[in-house]
């Protein structure tokens, strides 16, 4: 489940992002503070249903193991939303969920990913396990132009998946077990890591042995951490939890794609 918290001031606005996220420093539970990356529903295309995609491509992430900055759910209350100073955002903001999505801010020593980076030896495990998680999801959105990628050294962290799982709105979609799948994906900005992944040596084991780890109990755990406030998302998780169960239950045919992409 994701923890809860509570925003404590408006830090400032991000410079980019579709969904005209913010910095917002938020109380725990316990006292402490942390700052995390907002993002509200107004900003987005489909609400809270982006949200919900959020949260879900967060818990499935994360029982990959896969390095995501700590997701979090912020309550936003009136007399809060009423602080912030600008105009424009502090409308959106106000019609917004009273839930909002967070995520940990990570340090400054964190680096936008750029097409001059290289998939290294000791990056390629974590490399190849985010392309099939992508793939699985359906997220286009870590392309050349819009990595939502952070490197430091051999360090990667992801983020960004509120257009996952829209495979519903897509005509002739193909799911990733079948040949032809991700005929998206071999095209190399369409994915940061295809270039830099396609004709190395990969060990698919690990990850097929993560996908078969995920029991029926987590994947339905992730719609179980959807908050209720948002009460038009249900269809939407529905949705995107049984693409995660069918690709568990087809891994072999989607590495299979995955490689042939790869090849």
């Amino acid at each position: 489940m994701l923890r809860r918290v509570s925003p404590l001031q408006f830090d400032r606005a991000t410079t980019q992002g579709r969904t005209q996220p913010s910095f917002v420093t938020c109380e725990c539970d316990d006292g402490t503070t942390v700052e995390l990356v907002a993002k509200f529903s107004g900003g987005c295309d489909e609400g809270n249903i982006n949200l919900a995609r959020e949260v879900i491509g967060a818990c499935l992430a994360g029982d990959l193991s896969l390095p995501i900055p700590e997701p979090f759910l912020i309550e936003i209350s009136p007399e809060w939303s009423a602080t912030i100073p600008e105009d424009a955002r502090r409308t959106k903001i106000q019609q917004s969920s009273t839930v909002a999505f967070g995520s940990r801010v990570m340090t400054r020593q964190f680096n936008v990913w750029n097409p001059g980076n290289l998939v290294s030896d000791i990056m390629l495990p974590t490399a190849a396990s985010i392309f099939v998680f992508d793939a699985v999801i359906q997220n286009p959105d870590r392309r050349s132009e819009n990595p939502n990628c952070l490197i430091r050294g051999d360090e990667l962290r992801i983020f960004d998946h509120e257009l996952a799982f829209s495979h519903g709105l897509v005509l002739g979609w193909l799911p990733p077990w079948r040949p032809g799948g991700l005929k998206s994906l071999e095209i190399n900005g369409n994915h940061i890591f295809r270039a830099g992944l396609k004709g190395r040596i990969i060990d698919y084991v690990p990850i097929r042995a993560a996908w078969m780890g995920l029991s029926d109990a987590k994947i339905a755990g992730y719609e179980a951490a959807l908050p209720a406030e948002w009460t038009n998302v249900a269809a939407a998780a529905a949705s995107a939890t049984q693409l995660i169960r069918d690709a568990r239950d087809n891994i072999d045919a989607v590495l299979a794609e995955v490689k042939r992409v790869l090849t």
